[in-house]
Parts: structure tokens; C-alpha cells; sequence
């Protein structure tokens, strides 16, 4: 019994002796405090809360904007805007099989963003932009015969790929506002 208790310990003690390892090569947390280069400290929540989402169209565009919404707006209710992200999404389909009447039995989905941060001033700042275009892909079947199923997986598929998408961008606008924060004020 003391064999395990002591081997866990070894292992906590490895666990925190690589961490603080990672600490002295560079690593900080993403979403830990920022230190400016002025010696000030900010909130990468307060940042993120202060992004606003410009208008993304469609039912996709919805999705993706009440889901980046959630993970910026709503994470600091009532913070003032500074930052406006527009995201360019690219929806494409294709049919991977085909039954042999010649009626189709699975689709995939194939997504493309895009993603700018500008600042709310006049004029514009650009703070960051996605240096290539995010993909991520995500298929589903089509029954046969049952249309209410069709329906109800390819509205879970779209809901999945703008989840994915908008997990990516507020990762990037994360690290983008960071960098942003701890350069040294141009002079």
C-alpha cells in the first residue's frame, strides 16, 4: 500500500518538476495574466469579453456567431467594446457514396474560415488576421427513407463544424490579443 502512495507521489513530483521546466523555456498558460511590458497586468478574459462579432449570414453564420458570442461576449457581461472579429466562412459538400439507384447515402461537409480583429476606432486598426484559412470537415448519413433523421444529422453536423470553427478562432484571437498586449508600446 505505501508502494503506491509513495510511486503517486513520485509521479505528482514529475508533474510539477516538468512544469516548472516548461515555465523557464517560454510556456505560459493562454489564458493566464498578461504581463505587459510595462509591468501592468491584464486579464485575457477582459480582452476577449471586450471582442464584439460582426455579422456572419446564413443558418452556418448563426451558429458560428452565437458560439463565438458565447466564448468572448458573454464570458465578462456589461465589458465595453474595443475589438470587432469578422469571420469569412466558406461552406462547401461533396457526396461520398451513392446507393445503386443513384440516390445519395453520405455527405460531407467541408468548412473554411477566415477570421480578422480589428479595433473600434476610426479609422480601423487590424490587431490580427488568420494567416490561412482554418478547414475543418465533418460528414454524415442519409438514411433510407427516414427524412426527419437526414435532417436532424446534417443540423448536427453544420452545429459541430461551427463549434469546432469557433473553438479555433477564439483560440487565435486569444493568443493574437496576448502577443498584442505584452509587445512594448510603439513610441
Amino acid at each position: 500500500m505505501s508502494r503506491d502512495v509513495s510511486s503517486i507521489s513520485w509521479s505528482r513530483r514529475g508533474l510539477l518538476g516538468g512544469l516548472l521546466g516548461l515555465s523557464a523555456c517560454g510556456f505560459r498558460p493562454l489564458y493566464g495574466p498578461i504581463t505587459a511590458e510595462d509591468g501592468s497586468e491584464a486579464d485575457l478574459e477582459a480582452e476577449l469579453a471586450a471582442v464584439r462579432i460582426g455579422p456572419v449570414y446564413e443558418r452556418t453564420g448563426q451558429l458560428l456567431r452565437r458560439s463565438l458570442q458565447r466564448r468572448m461576449e458573454e464570458s465578462l457581461p456589461g465589458t465595453p467594446a474595443r475589438y470587432l472579429l469578422n469571420v469569412n466562412v466558406d461552406l462547401g459538400s461533396e457526396i461520398l457514396g451513392y446507393r445503386r439507384d443513384g440516390t445519395p447515402t453520405r455527405v460531407r461537409f467541408i468548412l473554411n474560415g477566415n477570421w480578422n480583429l480589428d479595433t473600434i476606432t476610426i479609422p480601423p486598426q487590424r490587431i490580427a488576421a488568420s494567416g490561412i484559412p482554418y478547414r475543418t470537415i465533418d460528414s454524415f448519413n442519409i438514411p433510407d427513407l427516414q427524412f426527419f433523421s437526414a435532417d436532424t444529422s446534417r443540423d448536427a453536423a453544420l452545429a459541430r463544424l461551427m463549434e469546432d470553427l469557433s473553438q479555433e478562432v477564439t483560440r487565435q484571437v486569444a493568443m493574437a490579443l496576448r502577443r498584442q498586449k505584452e509587445q512594448p508600446a510603439a513610441g
